[in-house]
């Protein structure tokens, strides 16, 4: 089954990225989760988004496009990377997702992805 990852950080932990001081503690948490599931040959793609104030935010109303600065989400915590994995089930990748550092202080939000196939059914 294959699964996305969203990892959505708090405010104070997309802090910890522009701190020299606190990124490489901050981070040796992401190398490590990341490096757990790349041991588990399940990882398929993953990647760190830039920062939320770099967001672009588009919505189409009555036909007419928008395009703002972002973020403007309803939630403190911002969309901070992705992965891209191959779990054995929905519970299996809620597993993973609870590893996740974004899930001490945001949340992980687990989506499948069908298939061609099932996406057509």
């Amino acid at each position: 089954m294959k699964l996305l990852l969203l990892a959505n950080e708090a405010p104070e932990d997309f802090a910890q990225r522009e701190n020299t001081e606190e990124f490489d503690q901050y981070m040796s948490a992401w190398y490590a989760f990341s490096g757990e599931m790349k041991d588990a040959g399940i990882t398929l793609d993953s990647a760190a988004l830039e920062m939320p104030a770099t967001a672009t935010v588009v919505s189409v109303r009555n036909g007419v496009r928008t395009v703002e600065d972002g973020p403007f989400p309803d939630a403190k915590e911002q969309l901070g990377g992705f992965f891209v994995i191959n779990a054995e089930s929905l519970e299996a990748g809620a597993d993973w997702a609870a590893k996740c550092p974004a899930a001490k202080r945001g949340f992980v939000d687990v989506r499948v992805i069908p298939t061609p196939e099932e996406h057509s059914a």
